[in-house]
């Protein structure tokens, strides 16, 4: 059973990683560990130290599931539920760390599964500190060549504006966790938007639709109702589960799990970016 943790892991981080930062950027060029600040001018995505996730639900279908719509929840007839964890699993992500998750995990049926379903907490905590190749202004506080994150939390919702969640300064910064709550899709000046989608991930024909919903598992009709978050992926190869499956191999890429940007005069404001996962049944 151990060995099926590995595609549940992937499930979830597939779904939330490239879901809540559907608009990619380039990775920021990094020499001898120094970040080009340039490259943050425009927005550019790097590699978090940390970045955490819970988890509560993960179920894999062998067609995509009916979703959910304001007036009804997500659903999931042709899915067999395969982990759960009713109080919420907390993964702490690292680039190339192997990733335990503690729950209850249910060997799925043999068969061939098309998509995967994860239901989550629309929190996120990211921690990360660096040296750029120039100057910036911490949202928070402080100037100089070295930032990181601040410990906190704050709401990306319609009609918020970034939180102070990053420091800078003249020598190296500890960084603290930032946490987030997710209430919006796309930028907080916008409309509401509940849904996001995902196409052809890194090349890929896999696809991802992420979806925020309230207490009672319908689509959110606006911010303030938001509870948590949902995922249905589409993966590019089916995974087919006999009785011969023994194992699963797994490798993360969080590579580009952060994205920095200006913002304002001179300010560097932290967010998430995309982060992969890839699966092999053998």
């Amino acid at each position: 059973m151990k060995n099926f943790k590995y595609l549940f892991l992937i499930l979830s981080t597939i779904l939330i990683f490239e879901l809540i930062n559907s608009n990619k950027a380039e990775a920021c060029t990094i020499t001898d560990g120094v970040v080009s600040e340039s490259d943050i001018d425009s927005g550019c995505d790097t590699t978090p130290d940390l970045y955490e996730i819970v988890i509560y639900k993960l179920y894999l279908c062998t067609s995509i599931p009916t979703e959910a719509t304001t007036t009804s929840a997500v659903v999931l007839t042709p899915c067999s539920q395969v982990f759960n964890n009713d109080s919420g699993a907390t993964a702490s992500v690292t680039q190339g760390a192997e990733i335990v998750l503690d729950g209850t995990y249910t060997r799925p049926p043999d068969g061939t599964y098309t998509h995967g379903y994860a239901y989550m907490d629309n929190t996120f905590g990211i921690t990360w500190s660096g040296e750029l190749d120039g100057a910036k202004t911490g949202t928070a506080s402080g100037t100089g060549v070295f930032c990181g994150t601040k410990a906190g939390s704050g709401t990306h919702a319609q009609g918020s504006s970034h939180t102070n969640n990053s420091v800078c300064g003249s020598s190296a910064i500890t960084a603290g966790k930032f946490v987030e709550t997710l209430a919006q899709f796309g930028d907080p000046a916008d409309a509401f938007s509940a849904k996001a989608t995902v196409n052809n991930i890194n090349g890929t024909t896999a696809s991802i639709i992420g979806y925020l919903i309230d207490t009672d598992g319908n689509r959110a009709a606006n911010t303030g109702e938001v509870d948590k978050l949902e995922g249905l992926v589409t993966f590019a190869n089916p995974i087919v589960v006999t009785s011969s499956t023994s194992s699963l191999s797994m490798k993360f890429n969080v590579g580009e799990g952060m994205h920095l940007v200006e913002e304002g005069s001179d300010e560097l404001w932290i967010g998430s970016g995309p982060f992969q996962a890839i699966m092999t049944a053998n």
